[in-house]
């Protein structure tokens, strides 16, 4: 299973736009991290074949999805939030333990705005960063999530050209 993360689009849909309709056939689903919930109606209006999971960011002010989700996929448990209220800018402590306490195998984020993929004691942490707002001295970027039929996840961030 592949999945699409990306999140702080910021109404900026033009790059995104670009790239689901360069890789939609290749993935299963879509993450996207917040900012803006709007952001999401497009891939659910244009992209009905695949699974979304959207929460809402600190600028998504009429608020209709939640601001964490659990997904099941691949038989995998993702922990979906924006990170804002875990302080992300400052430390993923508080993100991790919220994570591990929902028995997450991989915590999906965004608010930096800069891209990150790590593994720590089994917990993969990912911020696919921003299509449209990189921040840090980053380039717009994704990231895909590829869980294979034994459960081995590879996570990949990928920069805009």
């Amino acid at each position: 299973m592949k999945i699409l993360a990306v999140g702080d689009t910021h109404g900026n849909i033009n790059g995104f736009k670009a790239l689901l309709k360069d890789i939609n056939g290749l993935i299963d689903g879509v993450i996207h991290t917040g900012d803006y919930e709007t952001d999401v109606d497009f891939i659910n209006k244009e992209y009905p074949n695949l699974l979304v999971y959207g929460v809402c960011g600190n600028c998504d002010y009429g608020r209709f999805m939640p601001p964490v989700r659990i997904a099941e996929l691949g038989g995998k448990r993702i922990f979906i939030t924006h990170g804002h209220r875990y302080d992300v800018k400052f430390s993923l402590i508080r993100l991790s333990y919220a994570a591990m306490e929902n028995q997450a195998d991989i915590c999906v984020f965004g608010h930096t705005h800069i891209p990150l993929a790590e593994e720590h004691n089994g917990l993969y942490i990912v911020n696919p960063g921003s299509l449209s707002l990189p921040r840090g001295g980053s380039k717009p970027s994704y990231g895909i999530i590829d869980i294979d039929d034994e459960g081995n996840v590879e996570i990949k961030i990928i920069e805009l050209k």
